[in-house]
């Protein structure tokens, strides 16, 4: 009972606060830092939980015009206090595939990561919520055609001894309408 509380209440904080970009370089990122951004409507956690986490995306609707930059929201929040650990700054990554299941874009592609050893306390109800944006672009930088695709978010937290990384994903179906 205390955990459906708990995911009612989050679900209801990214509801109403959403989650800003964390920009960095071009070709590089910092440790993202969590920051509430702008209400969103169309935002519907179903957050997938995993033991003590668990992880939403939210893709602010299923249908988007074709080449319309896409907003994705990756929220991941605690059920309990819970000490999540990285080897890296990377805190999630997000892949879309096409659908016949070849990845079409990755958002940590060209990116550099600090290699690090980090732990992240979470306490009940404290999410942390990233927003990234993708552009209809493919890893090559060029626009992909109207039609279905996958959208699938990972938390790249390990077990405390630094192994069984990014076990916890999510994922949800996006068309792509011709403009």
């Amino acid at each position: 009972m205390q955990r459906y509380v708990l995911v009612f209440l989050v679900s209801l904080l990214v509801v109403a606060a959403g989650a800003a970009c964390d920009q960095g370089e071009e070709g590089s990122a910092r440790s993202p830092t969590p920051e509430a951004a702008r209400p969103s409507p169309e935002a519907t956690p179903a957050f997938s939980f995993q033991g003590p986490v668990g992880i939403d995306l939210t893709t602010f609707g299923v249908f988007h015009r074709q080449e319309e930059p896409v907003s994705l929201t990756v929220v991941v929040a605690a059920g309990e206090p819970i000490t999540l650990y990285y080897r890296t700054t990377q805190r999630f990554d997000i892949v879309v595939t096409d659908s016949e299941g070849r990845e079409v874009w990755r958002w940590s592609q060209g990116k550099a990561f600090s290699q690090v050893l980090e732990q992240v306390e979470l306490k009940p109800g404290e999410p942390m919520a990233f927003t990234e944006r993708w552009d209809q672009r493919d890893n090559d930088g060029q626009p992909v055609p109207p039609g279905n695709y996958s959208v699938a978010a990972t938390s790249t937290h390990c077990d405390a001894n630094y192994e069984n990384c990014g076990q916890l994903t999510v994922s949800r179906i996006l068309q792509i309408r011709a403009s």
